[in-house]
């Protein structure tokens, strides 16, 4: 099962270009062909990004047969070519022998850093509630409340801060992300944790009334993995922001709500691996922006800017090659000038058997004060899922709390969770917790959960296959831990 579809393999809707190669029919000039016609549609994949062995035996076959050039059969889990997509076998092989003659013969390792295992700031507090295997899509902070879904019972499950399990609800296809009104809960449910098309994702509100029965709001969604809800026509009415992350069909829309309980789609970009939104006021209009990651293919951050009237218009904020995985964003002040700068995180390795990408990690980039962004701070971390930057210890500087689902569970298994704390300068230390091993960390987040006045922090864990399995899915399966609490104890 992959919760993430694999992007890298999306890499071939650019080379989809190809079948316009009749523009230059005698080219075979394999860098010059991936150059020009790569790039048309995403950011151009430089042959280092990946090692040959995975050029040759996963990415370039399924490229082959998605762009016509291959019979189908030569490569599982490639869809087929599209109708009309054609690419000659000269042109191909031009392109194939460059990915092959130029990229490493193995794959690059990142400079190494040592992770502390110890977390005196932290008290770790796991839970009296077991699950196995577990299968935690989301977890959630809310005031006094801890919200836990279980992909493989359908259960939302609610524990106050004490971790005494309060409520149970069944959610359809499994819950990725909960909002809250005042009447109840707006919940998100994936529909299908593997990679599909069906559409059986739904967005689901459950009424705060007891014994009231729960309201489908949106349903027929493709993998839906978050809902924002803000007024952005400006009626008075929450209107809903879906992404719908699919596997070869997706899309980010927002739906005007009609105030009769219904909701009318306008979609914003029809293109799969749409995985999270925030609305906020980016150019100080006084309307709702859009802004949206997508990790599928022509991976990248898009802002949608309000022209009102419903009208949104796109502009792509940040762009990154197909194989960077990207996992996570959010909207932070990295430098204190009130403009809104951006975390983002990319990690996800499950496109074929994990090798090490350099680029996988903590990326901080910069607003110039016109929402044009500049990377000014990376950090590696192999197989970044999320993180959050935010001053934890309260000596008045960034720290960054992260977590990696494709950690290298041989060599590093402590980087499932790091804390990174900053020394000054944006140096940092990086500290796990001892029985950091005991879960694989998919989902995270933050709040002042037993409200003393600082960030604590839930980790929640998925029993997902490891390659190659050392034995840590037979130990996730048999301790049964959902999540884990991190009591942060600087107050």
């Amino acid at each position: 099962m992959k919760y993430q579809t694999p992007s890298l393999i999306i890499i071939v809707f650019g080379i989809l270009a190809f079948s316009r190669c009749a523009e230059n029919p005698q080219k075979t000039d394999g860098e010059a062909l991936a150059k020009i016609q790569c790039a048309a549609c995403h950011a151009y994949p430089s042959p280092s990004l990946l090692d040959k062995n995975s050029w040759e035996k996963y990415v370039l076959p399924r490229m082959g047969v998605m762009v016509g050039a291959l019979p189908a059969d030569l490569a599982e889990g490639a869809a087929p070519a599209p109708e009309g997509a054609f690419i000659s076998r000269e042109d191909w092989e031009a392109i194939r022998q460059f990915y092959l003659k130029n990229s490493p013969s193995e794959p690059i390792a990142a400079e190494p850093f040592s992770i502390e295992k110890a977390l005196p700031q932290f008290e770790v507090r796991f839970p009296d509630h077991y699950l196995s295997p577990p299968g935690t899509l989301m977890t959630k902070f809310d005031g006094e409340n801890l919200y836990l879904s279980d992909v493989h019972t359908g259960n939302l499950f609610q524990f106050d801060n004490k971790m005494v399990l309060k409520k149970t609800a069944k959610v359809p296809g499994g819950a990725v992300w909960l909002n809250r009104i005042p009447e109840g809960d707006l919940v998100t449910c994936i529909g299908s944790f593997s990679p599909t098309d069906e559409t059986t994702g739904s967005v689901v509100f459950l009424p705060k009334k007891q014994g009231a029965p729960p309201i489908t709001l949106l349903d027929s969604l493709r993998r839906p993995a978050h809902t924002e809800l803000a007024d952005l026509d400006a009626d008075g009415r929450f209107d809903l922001v879906t992404c719908e992350f699919g596997k070869w069909a997706g899309n980010l829309s927002w739906w005007k709500n009609d105030g009769r309980g219904g909701f009318e789609r306008h979609l914003l970009r029809n293109m799969p691996g749409a995985i999270r939104s925030e609305v906020r006021d980016l150019n100080g209009d006084g309307l709702l922006d859009i802004t949206a990651l997508f990790g599928q293919g022509d991976e990248g951050i898009f802002v949608y800017y309000n022209k009102g009237g419903g009208e949104f218009e796109e502009v792509r904020a940040l762009r990154f090659p197909p194989s960077y995985g990207s996992s996570f964003f959010r909207f932070f002040d990295f430098d204190g000038d009130s403009h809104p700068d951006i975390l983002y995180t990319c990690g996800d390795n499950a496109d074929f058997p994990p090798v090490s990408k350099p680029y996988h990690g903590i990326h901080i980039f910069q607003n110039d004060g016109k929402n044009g962004f500049e990377e000014v701070f990376f950090q590696h971390l192999q197989g970044a899922y999320a993180a959050v930057p935010a001053d934890f210890d309260l000596d008045g500087d960034m720290d960054i709390a992260a977590i990696s689902f494709f950690p290298d569970f041989e060599k590093t298994p402590e980087a499932g969770f790091v804390f990174f704390e900053n020394t000054g300068d944006l140096k940092f230390k990086a500290r796990s917790f001892p029985a950091v091993e005991k879960g694989r960390w998919m989902v995270m987040d933050a709040a002042d959960f037993d409200a003393d006045g600082d960030l604590d922090l839930v980790l929640g864990s998925m029993a997902f296959e490891v390659v190659p399995d050392g034995g840590e899915v037979k130990r996730w399966v048999k301790d049964g831990i959902p999540f884990v609490v991190l009591e942060n104890t600087a107050r």
